[in-house]
């Protein structure tokens, strides 16, 4: 008798369904799994408890996902990236790779009807990496953002040593290829002609973020992109008719129902990250475009008008960062803006 020893991530991977059968977590890399959450805001550092961030992704999972990582569910596959966590997962890696990741796809895409590899996405990073480190450069840094630079540049200089070899399977190209592009594959961006092969093409909703994003290169453009287009460039990959709101009335009950999913024990939630859930939720339920940028200034007039209603509080810098809602708004129908 034969007996074959499988993970739960196995039976998930082996689905179908799956856009990608590559990427077993595994045991030698874990310590990098916790520094993943924490990079891309998901958990905290130290403790990796769950964060808001973290808090948004599981509002978008259901209680089926949730115990389909404790045992075997045929029918809920776990590893399969739904439209709404889709939606966050691509927002935070913006947030955080931005830099790196839209001049990388906006390079990629100027050949989309060919495919590539990841050793291909890799050999574009040098010129993308050296082109962050001179803009912040120029900047005042911190320690840990010039530490960050220095190991960009020795990252940059490996990639450019591996790409003069002959071929023969790893190196720091793939290594810092891979992890962006399969993402990219996991939440409908890209996608694989054979789900075993580390090979890549763009769909056509990642032809629609890429050259949405390739103008963006700084960390101010990138954060601009996320508070003012996110979402109007979501319902185009997306496909989705969608009007844009920027009411009060219409905003706020939602900024509320996200509240009231992601609040801390203390009452609070980040604004932007209440305006990233409620933007979320009405453009997928509702055909509502809600940009970040629209859903602060529509909380902040709210306040002014219904002082008694929500309250704020101010990070360092002074500026508005968390609120608490005191009393519920009035609700809106699904179908008001529309």
């Amino acid at each position: 008798q034969i007996v074959v020893a499988m993970e739960l991530q196995d039976l998930y991977l082996a689905d179908p369904a799956m856009p990608s059968h590559t990427g077993k977590l595994r045991r030698s890399d874990g310590r990098k799994y916790p520094s993943l959450l924490v990079a891309l805001g998901l958990a905290r550092a130290g403790t990796y408890s769950p964060n808001t961030r973290g808090l948004s992704l599981l509002h978008f999972t259901s209680q089926e996902e949730l115990e389909g990582f404790l045992e075997y569910l045929p029918d809920t596959n776990p590893l399969i990236v739904n439209s709404a966590q889709a939606l966050l997962l691509l927002y935070a890696f913006l947030e955080n790779d931005g830099e790196v990741v839209a001049p990388l796809l906006s390079q990629l895409c100027e050949h989309a009807t060919e495919d590539f590899s990841d050793r291909e996405a890799g050999d574009h990073l040098p010129e993308i990496y050296r082109s962050v480190i001179g803009y912040h450069r120029r900047r005042l840094l911190s320690a840990d953002e010039r530490d960050r630079l220095e190991s960009l540049e020795q990252i940059a200089d490996s990639i450019e040593q591996w790409r003069r070899r002959t071929y023969t399977g790893g190196g720091a190209h793939i290594e810092a290829g891979t992890p962006r592009v399969e993402p990219y594959v996991d939440i409908g961006l890209l996608e694989k002609p054979d789900p075993f092969i580390y090979k890549y093409r763009f769909r056509q909703t990642g032809l629609v973020w890429a050259q949405a994003l390739g103008e963006v290169r700084t960390d101010s453009e990138v954060s601009e992109f996320l508070t003012t287009r996110f979402f109007s460039t979501a319902a185009r990959a997306c496909s989705i008719d969608a009007k844009r709101v920027c009411e009060p009335e219409l905003i706020v009950p939602r900024m509320h129902h996200a509240w009231q999913a992601i609040q801390s024990a203390g009452g609070y939630a980040p604004i932007g990250e209440m305006a990233l859930v409620a933007g979320i939720e009405a453009l997928l339920d509702h055909g509502l475009i809600i940009e970040p940028s629209a859903a602060r200034e529509a909380i902040l007039a709210y306040q002014k008008e219904n002082p008694y209603k929500v309250r704020f509080t101010v990070n360092r810098m002074g500026v508005l960062a968390h609120a608490r809602f005191l009393e519920a708004p009035a609700k809106v129908s699904d179908q008001a803006g529309q």
